[in-house]
């Protein structure tokens, strides 16, 4: 599948095509590059990638984000939700509580995050894949070619479900990356979508969780 999907990456940031954009990723990775190649076109830029060969391709790791989807939504800055969410976890596995103003007659315990109630929370699977890739790319302005290069490169691609109610009605992720349903159908279609590329936005949200 990632190939596959690479591939079709790169077809569509090529092509400029924001409707595929929006399919293919998620909401806030698709706004992301959106804006990165309008602002390019604006400026008369025109980037060119053709992926000349990809080999080492393996699933890196899974995750799961556990929280009501706005304490996720990464096209909201990180400092804005935290007013609102505390966040748990460790490594790429995040848990995130909606805050409860304490009263002097609380205990401070009560701060830490209801383990029991988090298997009722809505629920997201994450998995990422890697691959050693040779990438030619050739950087155009006003149709003047302005830079270009060739070689080898780790590219890292990052793939999310759909957010489900609560865990007993999320698939499991097996280690391929194919899904396994356990008990009765599914109410919510599944399908993978990018959620990111080289762990950009991951490895920002990790880092402001752990600061």
């Amino acid at each position: 599948m990632t190939p596959v999907v690479i591939s079709r990456i790169v077809d569509v940031i090529n092509s400029k095509d924001e409707a595929a954009l929006s399919t293919m990723m998620t909401p806030a990775l698709a706004s992301m590059y959106t804006s990165a190649l309008k602002q390019m076109s604006e400026s008369g830029y025109d980037i060119k990638i053709d992926i000349k060969s990809l080999s080492n391709v393996k699933v890196g790791g899974t995750s799961i984000k556990s929280g009501q989807p706005k304490a996720f939504d990464t096209t909201v800055p990180f400092e804005t939700r935290s007013q609102r969410f505390s966040y748990y976890g460790a490594g790429p596995h995040i848990i995130a509580d909606q805050k409860i103003p304490l009263s002097k007659d609380m205990d401070v315990s009560s701060e830490l995050p209801n383990f029991i109630a988090i298997y009722k929370q809505p629920i997201r699977l994450e998995f990422w894949s890697t691959a050693q890739a040779r990438v030619a790319i050739s950087l155009s302005q006003h149709g003047k070619v302005v830079d270009q290069d060739e070689g080898y490169m780790p590219i890292v691609v990052s793939m999310a479900s759909p957010t489900y109610p609560q865990i007993s009605e999320a698939p499991t992720i097996l280690s391929d990356g194919q899904i396994m349903y356990i008990g009765s159908d599914p109410k919510i279609p599944f399908e993978w979508r990018v959620s990111d590329l080289f762990l950009n936005i991951t490895n920002k949200e990790i880092r402001a969780i752990e600061k």
